[in-house]
């Protein structure tokens, strides 16, 4: 794994991410993947899997963090293809964050899996990892940026997609819902 500097509002940089902010090294560059998941993507022994895209032109094999959901701790492949990423608008409009993105040249499988998965009612969960491309052994922000996809357009060749970060405020209240099978003294005798 990288070494960290010191977390700093509960975001820590590895020492080659933060190198590469300062001084630009010919050869790093910073290779931002992206992780799809969905309970509804399983393979053909019926196991569940992510879907791994690198924004770059080869596929990149790093190694995830412990903490990953799905493979923790170890090496997986992000295939190569062209995302455009906008990042979330700086207003006071008191809307969501949110940030666009649009990923080029999908396969029909992708697009397959996720016409599944918008069949559903569960949303799609996107993370971001930021890898340096001389120390794949994780990634090189941590904590990773997880996203929920809304506003989900698949054709033929193109996924483009919005993805909300967690909102508090359009959570229930109370959290706590008292039905009558959890609670049989609310229920009229």
């Amino acid at each position: 794994m990288p070494t960290y500097i010191a977390p700093v509002n509960g975001v820590s940089f590895s020492n080659a991410y933060a190198e590469a902010i300062t001084v630009s090294l010919t050869g790093r560059v910073m290779l931002p993947t992206y992780e799809l998941r969905h309970p509804s993507f399983v393979d053909a022994l019926g196991a569940l899997y992510a879907i791994r895209i690198v924004n770059d032109h080869a596929d990149l094999t790093a190694q995830l963090e412990a903490s990953a959901p799905v493979n923790p701790s170890t090496y997986v492949t992000f295939s190569a293809l062209p995302v455009e990423v906008s990042g979330p608008d700086e207003s006071d409009s008191g809307q969501t964050p949110a940030i666009t993105f649009a990923i080029d040249g999908v396969s029909q499988l992708l697009v397959q899996q996720l016409d599944y998965a918008l069949a559903t009612l569960i949303p799609v969960t996107v993370t971001e990892r930021i890898y340096a491309s001389d120390d794949l052994t994780g990634p090189a922000v941590t904590p990773v940026l997880t996203m929920t996809m809304r506003e989900v357009v698949v054709t033929d060749t193109r996924v483009t997609a919005k993805a909300v970060f967690y909102d508090p405020s359009n959570r229930g209240f109370p959290r706590q819902e008292y039905t009558a099978d959890l609670y049989p003294g609310l229920s009229a005798r």
